[in-house]
């Protein structure tokens, strides 16, 4: 299991906390589930879009039914947070423009098949995206 406080903090608030849900309302503040067929080696660039407070987010990756995997954290105050505690990665890139969360994977492989989720934390409650999927 990953040990990065961003992931830990993750965990932590799943196990606690009751509202593991989304509101109709806070929905909204992501981006539909869009299928995207890459080549080998191409860039994906997905895009979060949120709404109401702003208290960052986090990106996973789910290769398989079983295994999420904790990518960044990303928050307007402290920036961007990668697996290991890092400040940057060699094969992500994520940053924030206005209102959006943008994830990239630089050069896309066979191991980053699978769906990304966007996840926020606010009022005690974590707000999952639906799953943006992408297959070669």
């Amino acid at each position: 299991m990953d040990s990065s406080p961003a992931l830990l903090l993750l965990l932590a608030l799943g196990l606690c906390c009751p509202g593991i849900h989304g509101s109709q309302a806070e929905k909204r503040f992501m981006q539909y589930r869009t299928i995207r067929y890459l080549q080998l080696g191409a860039q994906l660039d997905l895009t979060c879009h949120i709404s109401g407070e702003d208290t960052g987010v986090i990106w996973v990756h789910q290769h398989n039914v079983e295994t999420f995997k904790f990518i960044v954290f990303i928050s307007p105050l402290s920036g961007t947070t990668f697996e290991g505690n890092q400040k940057t990665s060699r094969h992500f890139e994520a940053r924030k423009e206005d209102v959006s969360y943008h994830l990239v994977v630089k050069s896309f492989t066979q191991q980053d098949e699978g769906s990304y989720f966007c996840i926020k934390y606010i009022n005690k409650q974590l707000y999952f995206s639906p799953g943006q999927p992408a297959f070669l």
